[in-house]
């Protein structure tokens, strides 16, 4: 018995390696097949009979899943541990098995004879749903292992990151471009679904097309999701999930996180990762259920669609996406004077315009229960940066609104709806891009004004766009410091280290230049259009906000492509598009002599 074992374990040792290579190219050809099966199944029309088939590949495939996991299984000499690791697969697995046992005994598929017992009348579509979710999740999985492998990529962080918002956009393309998705059951034009998946993914909500009339319930979602995984990034998905499978997180991924969170050091960036998907999903939850109460008496067809658009409005309004199922954004008729309603999508705008490293500071229950015992302590100053700068912009666009549009969009308007209206305006404008007027009657004195606040945008470590308040913060007390002659840059009694100031400078003139660049094309190609019009709705492109005079669906196919990159190039931040196409220097361990320029 002794002997067998070892034979057994010697053959484990000797063959695991080319073994798991095998079935790991069996998995993956097999989920590849599988997920092309379940688009071509969502995304056009089909006789019954030829579902059926498509249902019946899908089915196939569970094989597959099954005897990857029993080959992982023999070959791992610590089984009872990688049970312990895997027990979600297994779950997901075992009730595989009793559906299948169920369905070859009695007669019928049990996940089928729940649907039946909870009274769901045609069961059909929610059966055929389940199963290839149940598909799309063991996909998933399998994914998630290849997160430890990012180590091995010989990449930057910054750049891997690129290419994960590059991965992102074109299957959002492909998907927005399947007939079944939209009303007319033709395919969207390249252009335009690339640049809705573009505007969605990097949480922008610029349109070209009506996403209120023009995507059915399929488009809509798929858009969803693609503004849910774009606000986080698909890296923070794979890694939460690979975390919370135990799969264990390496420094290559942490390393991605510091630059996607914009955290102080590698040290707490897994710890930072589960509070992110905690507080949005928290956020996002609050926010739906209070959305779902304040829709009023607007005419929803149904409670199921009244639901959908609260999700819809709740992820978009939290990721800063600007994304709205009405035609008219929330200027619609039974929503424009919804002042609750516009508190609410307002609240959460905030929030998610704060940044993930300030919202855990201000709500971390360890942090809460200190500064309660300790009066004294206060937020980090980078939390009092994003919180009060967010406060004074947003104050400042209030006030500018409510008086330069006195006689105009709030003609006839009453004080605590004025006031209301103003408010979001000035909160909606840093980055969200949702509207409860018509931006294109704003007067051109506003227009400026909202061009600023959109070009400074949301904070640090957020889904939101712009320079971020801290760079325009690290600035303007650099000018300062500069005219009262202090040597030293200081906020809240702490000095600001030359590297940050010059990182701040370099993000603003980039921007500026690149912006700059974007509306000398802009002009060029689209003369008849106001050049106003267009530098608000590049700086909106670029800031990843969404608003618009509504020039977006009158602009050629390369002025579409200028606002693309600008969107690409605002969500994945200037500085890190420079650094993952730069080469390092080998050396800086040097310094030249001092010289005198004259400036100014």
């Amino acid at each position: 018995m002794f002997g067998l074992r070892q034979r057994v374990n010697l053959f484990i040792f000797e063959n695991k390696d080319l073994i798991k290579t095998l079935m790991g190219w069996v998995v993956v050809v097999s989920s590849i097949v599988t997920v092309v099966s379940m688009i071509y199944y969502h995304g056009f029309q089909h006789t019954e009979e030829q579902k059926k088939v498509l249902l019946d590949v899908n089915r196939s495939f569970f094989a597959v899943f099954i005897l990857n996991f029993l080959v992982r299984l023999f070959f791992t000499i610590e089984r009872w541990q990688f049970i312990r690791q895997s027990w979600l697969e297994i779950t997901l697995l075992g009730l595989v098995l009793i559906n299948f046992i169920s369905y070859q005994f009695f007669g019928f598929p049990m996940i089928a004879k729940l649907f039946e017992s909870m009274g769901i009348e045609g069961f059909e579509p929610y059966y055929v749903f389940f199963i290839q979710m149940y598909l799309l999740l063991l996909i998933v999985l399998e994914a998630i292992k290849s997160i430890q492998n990012l180590g091995r990529i010989k990449l930057r962080p910054t750049t891997i990151f690129l290419f994960s918002f590059i991965a992102l956009i074109f299957i959002g393309t492909a998907l927005l471009m399947l007939p079944a998705v939209n009303t007319e059951g033709v395919s969207l034009n390249f252009i335009d679904a690339f640049f809705t998946a573009t505007s969605a993914s990097c949480v922008t909500g610029l349109i070209v097309v009506d996403t209120a009339n023009f995507f059915n319930a399929k488009g809509q979602f798929i858009i969803m999701v693609l503004f849910q995984v774009g606000g986080l990034g698909i890296i923070s998905f794979a890694t939460f999930f690979a975390t919370f499978m135990k799969k264990g997180v390496g420094l290559r991924q942490q390393s991605m996180l510091k630059e996607l969170f914009d955290n102080e050091s590698l040290m707490g960036t897994v710890s930072l990762l589960r509070k992110v998907v905690f507080y949005t999903v928290t956020i996002e939850l609050i926010s739906i259920i209070l959305i779902y109460n304040f829709w009023g008496d607007y005419p929803f067809s149904s409670d199921g669609k009244r639901w959908f658009f609260s999700i819809f409005h709740g992820i978009s309004a939290f990721c800063n996406a600007g994304f709205s199922l009405f035609s008219n954004g929330l200027y619609e008729l039974g929503i424009r004077n919804n002042y609750m309603l516009h508190l609410c999508i307002a609240l959460t705008i905030f929030f998610g315009s704060l940044g993930f490293p300030a919202l855990r500071d201000i709500f971390e229950v360890k942090n809460v229960r200190e500064r309660l015992s300790k009066p004294w302590k206060k937020w980090k100053l980078s939390t009092q940066i994003a919180f009060y700068s967010s406060l004074v912009l947003i104050a400042f666009g209030a006030v500018m609104f409510f008086f330069l549009e006195q006689n105009n969009t709030l003609a006839e308007t009453e004080l605590f709806p004025a006031v209301i209206t103003s408010i979001f305006q000035s909160v909606t404008t840093r980055t969200a891009g949702f509207n409860t007027v018509d931006f294109g009657l704003l007067s051109q004195p506003i227009l400026i004004i909202f061009i600023f606040l959109m070009f400074i945008g949301a904070s640090s470590g957020s889904t939101g766009g712009g320079i971020k308040t801290s760079s325009f913060v690290v600035i303007f007390s650099a000018i300062i410091a500069t005219v009262t002659g202090r040597k030293e840059v200081t906020m809240g009694r702490r000095s600001i280290s030359r590297e940050l100031i010059f990182k701040a400078f370099s993000v603003f003139i980039f921007s500026a230049s690149y912006i700059f660049v974007c509306v000398v094309i802009l002009t060029i190609v689209e003369p008849e259009i106001p050049v106003l019009s267009l530098v608000f709705e590049e700086v909106s492109a670029f800031a990843t906000v969404g608003l618009s005079t509504g020039i977006t669906n009158q602009l050629s196919s390369f002025s579409k492509l200028v606002l693309v990159s600008s969107m690409f190039v605002g969500r994945i931040g200037i500085l890190s598009l420079a650094f993952s196409l730069s080469v390092p220097v080998k050396s800086n361990a040097y310094r030249y002599p001092d010289t005198h320029i004259m400036i100014g």
